[in-house]
């Protein structure tokens, strides 16, 4: 897209050709629709144009449609009809292509049939068929739908409902002059005289307007443009272009609608005017699409290029402007240098101005502040300051007011240079802007960091919270505790009522940057900024910061409306400056922009929103306000529009996505600049997309867009679904239950054996524990009948020993024969005892199985009795030993010689003169062998003791000597039983019963 200079004939043109979308660059007509659109008719479809993107219908996008290669627009008064090259007819409504047929719904003679007798009706003017045609076969001009014009040759027949109503003879006719307008017949003469007809009478128009002075078409150079299907009459001359009205009076006016733009260059073949909005609309037959827009704004300039930037301004006589460098501008752009602009010394800079009440300028050059004459020819006055000087005001009372770097404010009362600066000292430094407030005695002051409220009777400064970091460029106060302060860095802010309100940003963030607030008569506020300039209600701002409006409308013009460059200029006082008759003068970094806000068109973005296309998963689908996805979907696509052929800045779309089973917050997202919205994988449910866009000024100017989406449920979301799966869980919950139960079972079981095989460890353990207590106790019987033992039968021995062998009296009563048997007899009891003792110490200790042997029992025996002769003999104690020879038994011998030993060693003891014999008998169970003595008998209860089996040598111990408790407890080992019962003659008999091992 390419754009003319902005000062030809004050119109910005946009060319539009296939690189900026349009599918082809041959236009054959031009139509608005009833909502905004424009339909052009091109050799590669259908386009439909918003006013930035072209929507094409050809056969790529239309089912059955043969060729895309439009010929020619119908007129229509329902619908848009367009006819391709093989006669199809699209019918265009709700600004769509919505059927395809053969045959015309309205103006049905228009159709061409290009059969020999038939007639070829026009589509316009210029119509090279229709030229062609005109020699050789009648034409056909339309008028109404079932009424048109014949013409053929001179003749001009009217036809109504297939019947000749009248005809009109004109001489030398040039059929390409002939229109209808309003219903009714004209032509224009190649003189410039307009002939009309009502019915076959002619008459002469009147011509009003532009057209009449335009000196081209006085030299009859004229062309005739005639947009049949949007019913609009066009003259053009040597590069300008008229639109034709008629009027109530009966004449034609002729209003200039474009200049210099050479249609003819162009290849221009179709026009199209939109009036509301100064736009023409060119196609052209190989160039594309040209949009050509008036120019609103004037900008004025002088012939110095380093004086075409342009900051303070102050009002000079005779309705005109004055910059500080003394050169003046008349209202209507004509400009001045005044005699002070060429003495450099005395010149002011460009960043303050002032006039007082007495016509005076006042303004800075450095360090000083400068008053110059009213004709601004001489410099009256020059003060120093210590610094260098910011901001020159005069206020309403006529006080000059200036301020720096530093602390403070100068003033001079009522600009009376007599008094000299006064000082008030305020804490401000770095001072950018200053401006009396409509409460007497306070000063507003703007600085690089914020803005600050004196007190000029004390110089009590208040700071503004919220604007400590802001950069002030302006303060505009309208009215009492309303106050607007733009700033360099963060936009524009409303201080009122002691609150501060931010307003929005424009999308774009170009009021980021906002130099001057400007308001006109009709209650809107003009805000300068790097980007362009603003427009915004005054309105619309209060209820915005009284939370009575959510949004903000800005309407923005840029450089196509008339300014040479988009950057204004600020960071002077003042920043803008205001005619006596309400028109405003900005300044630029190119020039002056001078308009009246009054007569400044604005095109509102308030036509509906339309959408264009909708893609599923890369299919395209039909647009709709429905649509049914399924649930697995991964993208979802479709894009809107809106007609509008304003600045693109103006035209904003927000979107926000809600279900219909949530209320949450609505978040608005802005559509991306190719006005495409995306949705992918979505939750089943039903959701609204709803695409709006603020129209314009007012609170809640909206427009909005609802479409409707069913994501539908994947089978899992189904009824039936879940009833399977409610089901199939409660199945599931049973087998685990089972399972779980049977688990349970399980490690019961497992624990339960755990248990056993602990328990019976524990058994184990409590028996080997059991046992070992039992042998540590039978181990502490022994001791304590080994104490015993040692205590009588060896201490008792060992003391008797003594007493015998001493000297004293006591041996001396023995006789040496008797000391000497007794002596022999002690040692050797106490010899075999400490060898029994041994033995069954031995035994005690040992581990393991005992070693087993077969032993002859009669030699054992006479062994131990050996053992005994001497003090049996002594005693007169006959042994006889009675086992038969050959007698044998298999046991552990030492433990059976121990046995053995003990129980001769019993029967000798108690035993005086008499015998003690031994003897074995057989049986079955095995061997017993009985000691018998002819002594003084055992009492009762050893007896007793020995025979109850389960005494082990540990129930009895006061009359039992050691002997008897070493059998007991050795007859457990050698599998033996003891048994003792009186003897016959006396004495006793024990019996040892040896069981054999099976």
């Amino acid at each position: 897209m390419s754009s003319a200079p902005a000062d030809t004939a004050r119109y910005f043109i946009k060319h539009f050709t296939d690189e900026d979308g349009l599918p082809q660059n041959s236009i054959k007509g031009i139509v608005p629709d009833k909502n905004g659109f424009l339909w052009l008719a091109t050799e590669n479809g259908l386009t439909r144009f918003d006013g930035n993107y072209f929507l094409n219908f050809g056969n790529e996008n239309l089912p059955g449609l043969k060729s895309s290669r439009m010929a020619r627009i119908y007129p229509n008064d329902t619908a848009i009809s367009v006819e391709n090259e093989v006669g199809e007819i699209l019918t265009v409504s709700q600004s769509t292509v919505t059927h395809i047929g053969k045959e015309l719904s309205g103006y049905q003679y228009q159709q061409y049939k290009d059969t020999k007798d038939d007639y070829y009706p026009v589509r316009g003017w210029p119509d090279d068929y229709g030229a062609h045609f005109a020699k050789i076969r009648p034409i056909v001009i339309p008028q109404t739908s079932d009424s048109y014009f014949s013409i053929y040759r001179d003749t001009i027949s009217h036809v109504k409902q297939d019947k000749v109503d009248y005809r009109i003879v004109q001489p030398q006719l040039d059929v390409q002059r002939l229109f209808v307008s309003g219903g009714r017949l004209f032509y224009l003469n190649r003189d410039g005289i307009f002939i009309g007809w009502e019915r076959d009478k002619a008459a002469r128009i009147t011509l009003a307007g532009e057209l009449l002075t335009d000196p081209a078409f006085a030299k009859c150079k004229m062309d005739i443009f005639w947009n049949l299907a949007a019913r609009q009459v066009f003259v053009y001359t040597d590069r300008a272009c008229y639109v034709l009205q008629p009027e109530p009076e009966g004449r034609i006016r002729g209003s200039l609608v474009l200049r210099d733009f050479d249609l003819h260059q162009a290849y221009i073949t179709s026009i199209y005017y939109d009036q509301r909005n100064s736009r023409v609309f060119l196609g052209s037959s190989t160039k594309g699409l040209y949009v050509c827009t008036r120019q609103q704004f004037t900008v004025h300039k002088s012939d110095v290029s380093g004086e075409e930037v342009f900051y303070a301004q102050a009002p000079f006589p005779g309705d005109a402007v004055v910059t500080g460098r003394g050169l003046v501008f008349s209202h209507s752009g004509k400009y001045t240098w005044l005699p002070l602009s060429f003495d450099s010394e005395s010149a002011l800079e460009n960043y303050a101005l002032a006039r007082d009440k007495q016509g005076r300028y006042w303004g800075r050059g450095g360090f000083a502040l400068i008053c110059i004459s009213p004709d601004f020819s001489r410099e009256l006055y020059k003060f120093q300051l210590p610094y260098l000087i910011g901001p020159v005001y005069v206020d309403p009372q006529g006080t000059v007011w200036t301020a720096g770097k530093f602390p403070g404010l100068y003033y001079l009362k009522n600009a009376d240079a007599s008094q000299g600066l006064q000082y008030v000292p305020a804490g401000v430094k770095d001072v950018t802007f200053i401006k009396e407030g409509k409460i007497p005695g306070l000063m507003w002051v703007g600085t690089g960091k914020g803005l600050y409220r004196v007190h000029l009777s004390s110089g009590h400064t208040d700071t503004i919270k919220g604007l400590e970091e802001g950069s002030i460029r302006s303060i505009y106060i309208p009215r009492q505790r309303e106050i607007w302060i733009s700033t360099y860095n963060k936009g524009v802010f409303l201080y009122r009522n002691e609150k501060l309100t931010a307003l929005p940003l424009d999308r774009k963030r170009y009021m980021s940057t906002t130099h001057c607030v400007t308001e006109d008569a009709d209650g809107y506020c003009w805000l300068t900024t790097n980007k362009g300039l603003f427009r915004v209600s005054r309105q619309d701002v209060l209820d915005y910061a009284d939370g009575k409006q959510r949004d903000l409308f800005y309407y923005y013009f840029g450089k196509d409306q008339g300014f040479n460059t988009n950057e204004f200029n600020g960071g002077c006082q003042p920043c803008a400056f205001k005619y006596d008759n309400g028109d405003i003068s900005l300044p630029s970094l190119d020039g002056l922009v001078q308009f009246t806000p009054s007569a400044i068109r604005m095109e509102m973005p308030d036509k509906d929103i339309f959408v264009d296309w909708v893609e599923h998963n890369l299919k395209l689908t039909e647009p709709g306000e429905h649509f049914e996805l399924p649930n697995n979907f991964k993208a979802f696509r479709l894009h809107v529009s809106s007609p509008y052929f304003g600045d693109p800045g103006n035209l904003y779309f927000y979107y926000c996505l809600e279900k219909d089973d949530q209320k949450e917050e609505q978040v608005w997202l802005p559509v991306s600049s190719d006005r495409t919205i995306t949705l992918s994988t979505l939750p089943s449910g039903n959701y609204r997309i709803r695409v709006r866009k603020l129209k314009g000024f007012g609170r809640d100017q909206y427009i909005e867009k609802t479409i409707t989406i069913r994501v539908e449920e994947a089978f899992y979301e189904t009824g039936w679904f879940r009833l399977l799966a409610l089901g199939v869980l409660i199945c599931l919950g049973f087998v685990l239950y089972k399972m779980r139960i049977r688990r349970i079972q399980e490690q019961n079981r497992l624990l339960e054996l755990k248990v056993f095989n602990r328990t019976e460890k524990l058994q184990e353990t409590m028996t080997i524990l059991q046992e070992s207590d039992e042998m540590l106790r039978k181990q502490s019987l022994m001791h304590k009948h080994l104490l015993t033992a040692i205590t009588h039968d060896i201490k008792t021995p060992l003391r008797f020993l003594l007493r015998v062998n001493n000297n004293g009296e006591s041996s001396g009563r023995l006789q040496d024969e008797e000391i000497k048997m007794v002596t022999y007899e002690s040692l050797y009891r106490m010899h075999y005892l400490v060898d029994n003792l041994i033995h069954y110490m031995r035994t005690s200790y040992q581990t393991g199985e005992l070693t087993k042997e077969v032993i002859d029992l009669p030699w054992l025996i006479e062994e131990k009795m050996s053992i005994f002769k001497p003090v049996s003999d002594s005693k007169g104690i006959q042994l006889i030993n009675r086992v038969p020879p050959g007698t044998r038994v298999v046991a552990n011998k030492l433990l059976l010689a121990v046995v053995l030993h003990n129980l001769l060693d019993n029967a000798v003891k108690y035993t005086v003169r008499g015998s003690v014999e031994v003897s074995a008998e057989g049986g079955e169970d095995g061997l017993t062998i009985h000691v018998s003595d002819t002594g003084s008998g055992m009492p009762q209860t050893v007896r007793d003791w020995i025979n109850h089996p389960e005494n082990d040598g540990t129930g009895h111990s006061g009359s039992t000597g050691i002997g008897l408790v070493l059998i007991k407890e050795l007859l457990t080992m050698i599998n033996g039983r003891l048994q003792a019962r009186p003897g016959d003659d006396g004495g006793t008999i024990l019996s040892l019963q040896l069981r054999r091992n099976d």
